[in-house]
């Protein structure tokens, strides 16, 4: 079968043909229109007696277009020994009800606009919240939200006894969200969206820093 045409090389463009002619594609963003794309990174901590369940970062939609979640990565480094070797975890909630941010502990970033012309101001209809960068042993508290029964998606660390000195350490990357395998992303709708959370309580001792790198869209529709 033949794809009829470009309209510079005039070539037909087979499918499914082992010897067709190679396709130039490229990868369009999602439409849109009088709204937005954004991105913002922010780096916070999770010290001494981290609490359980304690939210670290969150984004809410308040408007009535939706919000298309297109990247979401996370680096976790161990900065100081821990009171004992645990397994701890991130863990990553969809959010329901949400019709009130969080309001203690916390700090508001201000996302880059991916294109000044054509696209609304920061951050569109995106409240976002991450907790004190030097950590708060609570989180984040003070929000109206329900989470879904089940994270989403987990990052799972060991800290340890001590940080390791031999070598560089380095972060543990996690993609949540790639947009290069997207197949179909997280849309949240007016009063919906996400949390990162610390699962376990740490100890008298503990340390460490959470990267969060966000990309979202606001539009009409998806």
């Amino acid at each position: 079968m033949a794809v009829i045409e470009g309209g510079t090389s005039g070539a037909l463009q087979e499918v499914g043909a082992a010897a067709a002619i190679a396709a130039h594609i490229t990868t369009k963003p999602i439409p849109h229109g009088a709204l937005g794309h954004y991105r913002v990174a922010v780096r916070v901590g999770l010290i001494a007696a981290q609490a359980a369940n304690s939210r670290l970062f969150e984004l809410r939609n308040t408007a009535a277009n939706i919000i298309v979640v297109t990247k979401l990565t996370l680096k976790w480094l161990q900065t100081a020994a821990h009171t004992a070797a645990i397994l701890d975890s991130l863990d990553i909630f969809r959010l329901t009800g949400f019709t009130a941010v969080d309001t203690t502990n916390t700090v508001t970033p201000t996302p880059s606009v991916k294109r000044t012309a054509g696209m609304a101001a920061s951050p569109g209809g995106a409240a976002i919240r991450h907790v004190t960068v030097a950590g708060a042993a609570a989180g984040m508290t003070g929000g109206t939200l329900t989470k879904d029964a089940t994270a989403f998606s987990q990052m799972n660390q060991f800290l340890l006894l001590a940080v390791p000195t031999a070598g560089v350490v380095v972060p543990i990357y996690y993609e949540v969200i790639d947009p290069n395998t997207l197949v179909h992303p997280f849309v949240f709708a007016q009063n919906e969206g996400f949390e990162i959370e610390n699962r376990v309580l740490l100890g008298a001792a503990a340390g460490s820093d959470l990267i969060v790198e966000l990309e979202f869209c606001e539009a009409t529709a998806f």
